[in-house]
């Protein structure tokens, strides 16, 4: 039973990317009134971003010092925390090329792969086992 807490709290790290993808669901938000729960589950995130300065950059640095580089943490929940950092990089990296060539139809793609690697993350997190995202997974092995 002790186990699961680590399997909840690493299902918990993809609620970051999660928040990156809102911006890429702008229309999709309007057309489907049930998509809002997200702003929900994203909303501790939000106030940490928010309401510190740099909150982004603090959230990023705690979550990489005191996780990925942290020994003492288990590798399961140091694997799942660098993926969903790398997840959420990938996603900041789209959001500048989308500024630069506006691509808004796109962008609802864009935000139903990420729901759908988010979901499958999440799910494989409560099953004990080490989502497989391909590139990211990869990175994050090379890395740890």
């Amino acid at each position: 039973m002790n186990n699961i807490l680590p399997r909840l709290f690493s299902g918990f790290l993809y609620t970051l990317p999660l928040r990156s993808s809102i911006p890429f669901g702008y229309f999709l938000f309007y057309k489907y009134s049930f998509l809002k729960i997200i702003l929900f589950i994203t909303f501790p995130i939000s106030i940490i971003e928010k309401s510190l300065p740099f909150g982004g950059l603090l959230l990023f640095l705690i979550l990489f010092l005191g996780l990925v580089r942290n020994q003492k943490v288990p590798y399961f929940m140091r694997y799942n925390a660098f993926q969903a950092l790398l997840l959420d990089i990938s996603l900041i990296i789209i959001s500048y090329i989308f500024k630069i060539f506006p691509l808004i139809q796109l962008g609802s793609v864009v935000f139903i792969f990420t729901i759908c690697i988010i979901i499958y993350s999440i799910f494989q997190c409560i099953n004990g086992t080490e989502p497989e995202i391909p590139f990211i997974s990869k990175s994050v092995r090379m890395q740890l």
